[in-house]
């Protein structure tokens, strides 16, 4: 993923990529197939990166968290893909950030109530299972399935799964490499960090 963050910095690059896996995976959620991001919501994901205080990592980070939610999600609180980029965003500046923006701000950046972020952000929390944390070789691994799927537009690099190695595969080869089919990556096990609902902290374990 070096070469996405490196070269490709402008916000209207990774509004582009950010509208094709948000739409690409709600779609399939929603509807059962693939689509195409219309430009209005590509300029929204663009707004959304250049007025926030977030850096790449934040939105890749994002954008891991909607595959998550899309293979967890349970409930129909978030209605569409405004509402579910705006949320994961929010979420994932929060995780990496020690200062973000309030709820208010974020709710004048994406126009939604702030009663809607409020509810939203619990049911997505919620369908997550409060598990926020993303390992660093998972957040590896993720960052070159989105360099996948920017440079080929494979949609089952959104659903890779990395496999573990055999110690005669390692004997045979030392360079990196990367299996991937169609299912969606579990959940990360071990360290948690539990959100407060109220606010005002977080607890880890």
């Amino acid at each position: 993923m070096q070469d996405l963050t490196i070269s490709k910095r402008t916000t209207q690059v990774l509004g582009v990529l950010s509208s094709n896996v948000v739409f690409n995976l709600w779609s399939l959620k929603k509807f059962g197939n693939f689509g195409s991001p219309d430009l209005h919501f590509k300029k929204f994901c663009a707004r959304m990166i250049a007025k926030s205080p977030i850096t790449e990592p934040v939105v890749f980070l994002s954008l891991k968290y909607v595959q998550r939610y899309i293979k967890k999600g349970n409930n129909i609180n978030i209605a569409n893909e405004y509402q579910l980029f705006t949320i994961a965003l929010m979420l994932a500046n929060k995780w990496h950030n020690d200062e973000v923006y309030s709820k208010n701000i974020w709710s004048e950046l994406s126009n939604i109530p702030q009663a809607d972020i409020d509810a939203l952000e619990i049911s997505f929390l919620k369908s997550l299972d409060f598990k926020m944390h993303i390992t660093k070789e998972k957040y590896a691994f993720w960052l070159n399935c989105l360099k996948k799927f920017n440079l080929t537009g494979k949609h089952e690099y959104l659903f890779a799964k990395k496999f573990k190695k055999t110690t005669d595969t390692l004997q045979k080869s030392t360079k990196p490499s990367f299996n991937y089919d169609a299912k969606i990556i579990q959940p990360p096990v071990g360290f948690e960090r539990n959100i407060v609902h109220n606010g005002l902290g977080s607890q880890e374990k």
